[in-house]
């Protein structure tokens, strides 16, 4: 955060943890109804919500009792707290219908308001508190619209207490999707609350401003994430929605911005109907997926060729190649981008079989660790990232424009790639091709580097293929290549010429937050002269 930060955070608990700002919060008048009800369109699990009303909240992998020590259990978890303080879980009870589960609703919101209706610097946190206030006002007629006078009144006295301290605290401190998330509940809470349009116009003043900041003019997210994309689909399209309700223009860069996202997590989709894993991103469900897409008009699906966020994309038969030949962003949106130039990802039909390790939703030391060169399949020298990052997570010294020619054949598709990451460093240069024949059943790559040097000293190098945890070894022959099976029931086969394939542990974090076990493949030796190469394939039995 730096001294800066810190002092302003020490400087906002002094004055917004008085009695005298909790008074000038509820200075004013109350609303005791909403100006326009707004309905939440994205859709819950029903299991979950079951779950819940029989005690036990479950999310991202992990279970929480709902019983008398709910809120404190999850207030010592970083993760849970923004989960349940956040209220996103209000779809699940939704959708698992009934008046149980309205009631739980109603019970959980009447607790929050009797421990947390005063400001706390990480529940009221702006991003958190724009979530939270966006959920209430959509799900009001869920919880809310049958309950007594007395629950609606402190209802509509937090919610406007909190959407003053949003208009009051939201400040250029925050950026990427958190900003997002804040400004869309500025702007619900001005638009459902009465004669408050400075709070919607101060949210879409930061909506069109960080939208062509964020969303790129091929539709991609400037973190590099697939996921980003999803989640900022998510939030405009409740904008959209929101302005209509209210019989409000909807800006014209916020339909333009959504055809083209749209366009983007189609590309970004795999045939299993969920995200490629790049960036800190992880897969999202494919009913999230499904209702964004459905909810764009005028979706184009991409062409074969199309270059999105500096992604390759290669389809050929049921095969899909993804390769990562993106440029670093500049900060502060690189916090959360990955070391990985050139990493890959490959799919055959709905079974994954190269997959990059994914991303971590909150803990801070997986997300470090995940976004290191060695988490990804792609060459790593020393075993050090290409990259140097700074405390705030920010990557210093970026390589240059990676460099792609892609060729088409009747065989077969062709690319080539190279990238500079290494020649500050250590003079060296790495580069890349891959071909992919037209039916997708056979996958070849070449992994070279090139120095511009002369080495001082032998340099370590390997070269990783981390399989998705469904994919099944069957085992390694005497000459090193190692045959396994998918889901699907087909059988391959890994090889290579210049290294011997070796079988190690990996992880995959790409749903939840508790990393699955399974195996890498892993192409290991060392770099002594001015060149070194590596040739591999992958191939169907």
């Amino acid at each position: 955060m730096g001294l800066f930060g810190n002092v302003r955070r020490q400087a906002e608990s002094a004055a917004c943890g008085t009695g005298f700002y909790n008074w000038l919060l509820s200075k004013g008048q109350t609303p005791n109804q909403l100006n326009i009800k707004l309905t939440d369109p994205w859709p819950g699990q029903v299991d979950v919500g079951r779950m819940m009303n029989h005690g036990v909240l479950m999310q991202s992998g992990m279970s929480l009792k709902i019983d008398n020590r709910f809120w404190k259990n999850a207030d010592s978890h970083e993760a849970w707290s923004d989960i349940v303080h956040g209220f996103a879980w209000l779809r699940d009870l939704r959708a698992a219908g009934g008046d149980a589960s309205r009631k739980l609703a109603r019970q959980l919101v009447s607790e929050w308001l009797d421990l947390y209706d005063r400001w706390d610097p990480n529940i009221w946190r702006a991003d958190i508190m724009g979530q939270r206030i966006s959920m209430w006002i959509s799900f009001y007629d869920f919880f809310c619209g049958s309950a007594d006078e007395e629950f609606q009144k402190r209802y509509f006295s937090s919610l406007t207490r909190q959407a003053r301290h949003l208009a009051r605290s939201l400040s250029s401190n925050l950026s990427g999707i958190p900003l997002l998330l804040a400004a869309e509940g500025l702007i619900y809470a001005g638009l459902s609350l009465s004669e408050e349009d400075n709070w919607t116009l101060r949210g879409f003043e930061i909506i069109l401003r960080e939208v062509p900041k964020q969303i790129k003019k091929d539709g991609s997210h400037i973190s590099g994430s697939p996921e980003n994309i999803l989640k900022t689909t998510q939030i405009l399209l409740d904008l959209r929605y929101a302005l209509n309700r209210a019989s409000l223009p909807v800006p014209r860069i916020i339909q333009d911005s959504l055809e083209r996202m749209g366009t983007a997590l189609r590309f970004f989709s795999y045939p299993d109907h969920k995200l490629a894993l790049f960036h800190g991103g992880q897969e999202a469900e494919p009913q999230i997926i499904d209702t964004a897409l459905s909810q764009i008009r005028n979706t184009k699906r991409p062409a074969k060729d199309t270059v999105i966020g500096g992604f390759e994309r290669i389809m050929q038969g049921r095969s899909v190649l993804m390769i990562d030949t993106g440029v670093v962003p500049d900060a502060p949106y690189n916090k959360s981008y990955h070391s990985a130039p050139l990493a890959f990802e490959f799919a055959y039909g709905r079974d994954r079989i190269f997959t990059n390790c994914g991303g971590h939703p909150f803990n801070a030391d997986w997300q470090q660790g995940l976004r290191h060169t060695a988490a990804h399949n792609t060459l790593c020298m020393n075993d050090k990232p290409v990259h140097d990052f700074l405390p705030s997570g920010e990557i210093i010294k970026p390589h240059g424009p990676i460099c792609s020619v892609r060729r088409e054949t009747k065989e077969a598709c062709l690319i080539d790639m190279s990238h500079d990451a290494y020649r500050a460093s250590h003079g060296i240069d790495h580069k890349r091709r891959f071909y992919l024949s037209n039916q997708g059943n056979d996958l070849r790559g070449e992994d070279s580097l090139l120095s511009r040097v002369p080495l001082s000293k032998p340099m370590p190098v390997s070269i990783r293929f981390h399989l998705h945890p469904r994919v099944q070894i069957l085992g390694a022959e005497e000459n090193g290549d190692i045959l396994f099976t998918l889901p699907s029931g087909t059988t391959w086969k890994f090889c290579a010429v210049g290294a011997t394939p070796l079988l190690e542990n990996s992880v995959f974090l790409g749903n939840g937050v508790k990393p699955a076990k399974t195996r890498q493949i892993v192409l290991s030796g060392d770099m002594t002269g001015d060149e070194y190469v590596v040739k591999w394939a992958l191939q169907r039995q």
